[in-house]
């Protein structure tokens, strides 16, 4: 119990719900600009630091699992961790420590744009 209420005072003192609520903030305004340049991003969704991506192939609803490969690969390939997820894998999670700064969230998610780039 001891251990639970410490972590609620961090979650608190820290301002981490909002830092979270600026987290995702970051996160939709970097993939709302990267699907301005590419027509694969069919919707990007979430709530907080929890952000998804869902991937189609240009011009349908189609899922685009490999374009989700892609990016992953290429991202992990330059340090920057992502997780795919849906039923048919055309989803790209982001899911940041709420300690990042926003630098280095910036910094990651020029990996992302050069990721879609390379489609």
């Amino acid at each position: 119990c001891a251990a639970a209420l410490g972590v609620f005072e961090e979650i608190e003192s820290g301002k981490l719900i909002e830092r979270a609520g600026t987290i995702g903030d970051l996160m939709v305004a970097a993939l709302r600009d990267i699907a301005t340049d590419t027509d694969v991003v069919g919707q990007i969704r979430g709530r907080g630091a929890m952000i998804a991506a869902e991937l189609v192939v240009p011009g349908t609803r189609e899922p685009h699992r490999d374009a989700v490969a892609a990016i992953s690969q290429h991202c992990q390939n330059n340090g920057v961790l992502t997780l795919t997820a849906g039923t048919f894998g055309n989803v790209l999670r982001f899911l940041p420590p709420l300690s990042i700064s926003d630098e280095l969230l910036i910094d990651a998610f020029d990996v992302v744009r050069d990721g879609f780039a390379t489609l």
